[in-house]
């Protein structure tokens, strides 16, 4: 890892969860901030980074309190940074609150970051996403095959790889890497993968990029689970002092995929020699317990019976959690608590999902925001020259329609591929790869291609080939309903022979730099869509899987289907099934999800377990089966409680419902 050689001190701070690692880095920050001179400056006093978006407003309000950053008025939700106001210092000395992914999209935003790259476009939505893999495809790879390259070729971009000759070993993985970046530059689009990547090869080939975004203290949360590319897009920004901090013992579930566990070890090479600060966890009272219901009716009971009395002593609905490692048994809950009027809403945990390379069906409302998009990448031109920020839809509801700056009048090319992939997505798949074999040579993106070829002023792609009918179809239907949806200020879409011809032309000659991205300011963006968000929803118990947790905390957590077949998985009791070193890993991730679940909880941590189920529903939730009875003509199961209640030093059984034995905890 190179380092700012502007760096005068950096500090590592370690510990455990729930040791105080956030608030030394926000004592730490007040303290750095403070010493910088007052006065105009370009840079933003500090920079905070967090690993997960989902931290954001917690450590906005902190860095509140000791006035170093503006607090959300309200709960925005993940991947709402705190403002950065540039400009004369004030009384309220204000930051930027951010994660690496979002300040990557502000830096690709540069016109110097641009032209470092080479790259135009938006990042792609988990839709978008799923329609670029389709167009991977028709690299004629077997499916399996195709997706075990691309995990690697991803991995490879997050890890940096990309910079070693040695990386792409194959003339498969050659021809796959060649395959997407054609794709992604005839689409104007970025991965949400390769976003750090870019704005880290921006960065150091730019010098001037550093000082125009880096800033004189940097701080990252969290550091262990970043990727490695985010690693160095921290440890870049830096001109002055830097701070990183994250636990080296527990296994976090991380918003960024192949987070660098190594990253503590290369920051120290990088900076040596640094401070390091070890934390050590204080002691809380917690209560554990663990009870059992007759049947699986019985647990769903149990739980609504125990939140209902949280709820009549006072514990607001939103301090309460349920954690549940089956899918199904949580919406089973849901229901089941919704049904005896306690309010409970699902709760997500935001990361990036590789595509699995399936479509789902488009509904009438996904059609409608395509639409909408064309809509807007079309109707207003004014809007071509502004910066604007690229974002990822799936993740960031301040995603961003993006015109092409060379035609703005032929629309968004992502949109325009999300358009053609309704209804025939193999076909239109191989139909876009034909028409980027034409129309790329002759400097033409999606968008222009389209209008060009409705023009019949694409040379080699004749109106008889059935290419052709296959993308006009659906692009003429296109245009039919978006010149009658157009109103009075928003005129309708040029579909002239000549205009379309002219606008290609116009584009083949312009200059790829000029093109090279279109990317929306962030921050007016969010506060847009800060000022539109509605108000929030009544307070509600969480119903989340356990990687749900992170970044939250709660008074009381619930982790029910505590049984064998949940948690440890049924090939995990099966033995045989699952062995040696996968095993082995299996188990750490099993006491890592537990133990997180227990570092998220204040004052109580409830487990629940059942007895017996119906074989059907066991068969359906994978439950481990050890033994099946006639009961009343009905096939019943016993169900086992998980075999890590033993580690958990719980005591006894506690059996709930008509046959109550109670026992003392220990």
């Amino acid at each position: 890892m190179i380092p700012s050689p502007t760096v005068t001190e950096a500090l590592c701070i370690t510990g455990g969860p729930r040791s105080g690692k956030t608030g030394a880095l926000v004592e730490r920050a007040a303290a750095w901030a403070e010493a910088i001179p007052a006065g105009p400056v370009a840079q933003p006093p500090f920079l905070f980074f967090c690993a997960s978006p989902v931290t954001i407003d917690d450590t906005t309000s902190r860095l509140s309190q000791r006035g170093l950053a503006d607090a959300p008025a309200e709960a925005a939700g993940p991947a709402k940074s705190a403002a950065c106001q540039h400009g004369p210092r004030t009384s309220l000395c204000t930051g930027l609150v951010t994660t690496p992914f979002d300040y990557a999209c502000r830096i690709l935003a540069d016109p110097l970051a641009q032209r470092a790259t080479g790259r135009g476009g938006r990042v792609l939505s988990q839709a978008e996403e799923a329609v670029f893999y389709e167009d991977l495809k028709t690299c004629g790879l077997k499916r399996r095959r195709l997706r075990e390259l691309w995990a690697f070729l991803q991995c490879g971009l997050v890890n940096l790889s990309d910079s070693d000759p040695d990386w792409i070993q194959t003339t498969e993985e050659q021809a796959v890497l060649d395959l997407a970046r054609s794709i992604l530059i005839f689409e104007e689009a970025v991965l949400p993968g390769e976003a750090v990547n870019l704005a880290v090869r921006a960065l150091e080939a730019e010098p001037a990029l550093r000082q125009r975004f880096g800033s004189p203290v940097v701080l990252a949360d969290d550091y262990l689970l970043m990727s490695r590319a985010s690693q160095r897009l921290v440890n870049l920004l830096a001109t002055g002092k830097i701070a990183v901090a994250g636990s080296e013992k527990t296994a976090l579930p991380a918003f960024e995929p192949y987070p660098c566990a190594t990253g503590f070890a290369e920051f120290e090479t990088a900076h040596a020699p640094l401070q390091r600060v070890t934390l050590e966890a204080p002691f809380r009272s917690l209560e554990r317990a663990w009870e059992a219901a007759p049947d699986l009716a019985g647990e769903m009971a149990l739980i609504a019976r125990t939140i209902a009395e949280e709820l009549a002593g006072g514990t607001s609905p939103d301090a309460i959690a349920v954690v549940g490692t089956n899918r199904t048994w949580r919406a089973n809950l849901q229901r089941a608590l919704t049904s005896v009027d306690i309010p409970a809403a699902p709760m997500r945990h935001p990361a990036f999902k590789a595509p699995k390379g399936d479509l789902a069906p488009a509904s009438d409302n996904e059609r409608e925001h395509v639409l909408r998009q064309l809509r807007d990448s079309i109707t207003r031109p004014d809007d071509s020259h502004g910066s604007r920020a690229c974002t990822r839809a799936g993740i960031n509801d301040a995603a961003t329609r993006n015109n092409p700056p060379a035609s703005p009048c032929a629309g968004d090319s992502i949109a325009w591929r999300q358009w053609l992939s309704f209804d025939d997505a193999l076909g239109r798949s191989a139909a876009v790869s034909e028409l980027r074999r034409i129309a790329q040579p002759q400097g033409l993106n999606l968008a222009e291609a389209l209008a060009a070829l409705d023009a019949d002023a694409l040379p080699g792609l004749p109106a008889t080939s059935p290419f052709t009918q296959s993308l006009l179809t659906p692009y003429r239907e296109a245009q039919r309903l978006l010149a009658k949806r157009s109103g009075n200020d928003q005129p309708t879409i040029v579909t002239s022979p000549a205009a379309a011809a002219n606008r290609a032309r116009e584009s083949s000659s312009s200059s790829k730099a000029d093109t090279a991205l279109s990317l929306a300011n962030l921050t007016e963006t969010r506060e847009n869509d800060a000022a539109a968000t509605p108000t929030s929803p009544a307070p509600a118990v969480a119903i989340a899987a356990p990687e749900d947790l992170f970044g939250h905390t709660f008074e009381v957590v619930i982790f029910g289907g505590f049984v064998n077949g949940f948690i440890p998985s049924r090939d995990m009791c099966d033995p045989g099934v699952i062995v040696g070193g996968a095993r082995v890993r299996q188990e750490a991730t099993d006491r890592d999800t537990i133990a997180l679940a227990e570092q998220r909880a204040t004052r109580r941590l409830l487990f629940t377990s059942f007895e017996s189920c119906d074989l059907e529903t066991a068969e359906r939730l994978r439950l481990h089966i050890p033994r099946i009875r006639l009961r009343n003509g009905v096939r019943t199961c016993d169900i086992e409680p998980s075999n890590y209640l033993q580690e958990l030093n719980l005591g006894i059984r506690q059996t709930s419902g008509p046959t109550d034995q109670s026992h003392p905890s220990a």
